[in-house]
């Protein structure tokens, strides 16, 4: 579902950096038995984090350390329910009945598609050492996990998700992004009409109550490129226990906080000239909202947000 909610190349090399801050910033401090864990990651806000990902391009150009990262992930993660294919929705009522929310179209338009995904649940266990010897291969020995993270279990669970499209879209649940050698251009000449809404309840990640999420998300910054100074300030604005942490590449792309059905939004942009691109993200009552296109006007978004029913 996020990889559809973050689909814009704006985010693109973003993903990666979010799958790092999840894996990182969820680890906890301490053991703990399955029922000492409770739920300390519930998203009720948007934080944007501009990224120098020139580091990160290197690290995921050595292919064999993302080889082993790669491995690392896997030998860890537990998939306990998997979503499956979405399933098309003939309207808002459907898509509800479906994905167990209330389902939010814009008034006065008309979907070109509606698709539901299943929710889904995994857990990881943490191998420190495993994770600590990629950091010093990576080149960042000073930066050091706790010894206490060893063997830790992590819980996350995404509910059921819906997207709808407008105007001329990719298929849900493929990998389609224009780029093929027979595609007929780039994703922006194909899909340059698509806007995509996207709808989830907050995902939840369970870890122990006493996890240090602070010092956990400094380490995680300065691996992205902060300075131990820059890292902390950063740290201490955001509360890390309900923030959407969303990076977005340094210079390249600009944010700003927006008011859109009735809460504030936060609308990121890369006004390029070849391929502009945009994301609006909101959060309310629970539910995360993302309209995204390959376009530089963002102001149908907005629109569409503000006629939500």
């Amino acid at each position: 579902m996020f990889k559809r909610v973050f689909a814009s190349p704006v985010l693109k090399i973003g993903l990666a950096i979010v799958l790092i801050l999840a894996i990182v910033l969820a680890i906890p401090a301490t053991r703990a038995l399955a029922d000492q864990l409770l739920s300390l990651f519930r998203v009720q806000q948007v934080v944007v984090v501009p990224v120098d990902f020139t580091g990160i391009q290197q690290l995921t150009g050595n292919n064999a350390l993302g080889s082993q990262i790669s491995q690392l992930i896997s030998s860890s993660v537990t998939v306990e329910q998997k979503p499956g294919e979405p399933t098309s929705a003939a309207d808002a009522k459907q898509a509800s009945q479906m994905a167990g929310f209330n389902v939010r179209l814009p008034e006065g338009m008309s979907p070109t598609s509606i698709s539901v995904e299943n929710a889904a649940a995994f857990s990881f266990k943490v191998d420190r050492a495993k994770a600590q010897a990629l950091l010093n291969e990576a080149g960042r020995s000073d930066l050091v996990l706790p010894a206490t993270i060893d063997g830790a279990d992590v819980k996350v669970k995404i509910p059921a998700s819906v997207s709808a499209g407008y105007g001329t879209c990719p298929t849900p649940g493929t990998e389609d992004n224009g780029m093929g050698p027979n595609s007929g251009g780039s994703a922006g000449r194909r899909f340059a009409d698509c806007i995509l809404l996207a709808e989830i309840p907050s995902p939840t990640v369970s870890a122990p109550e006493d996890v240090n999420i602070p010092q956990l998300a400094q380490i995680a910054l300065e691996f992205t490129g902060m300075s131990a100074d820059q890292a902390a300030a950063f740290t201490a604005t955001v509360d890390w226990t309900s923030s959407l942490v969303v990076p977005v590449p340094k210079n390249a792309a600009t944010y700003e906080k927006v008011t859109v059905d009735g809460v504030t939004g936060t609308l990121i942009q890369r006004p390029a000239d070849d391929a502009p691109q945009y994301v609006l993200i909101w959060i309310k009552d629970g539910i995360i909202y993302a309209i995204s296109s390959l376009s530089a006007d963002s102001t149908q978004a907005i629109q569409m947000a503000n006629s939500l029913p």
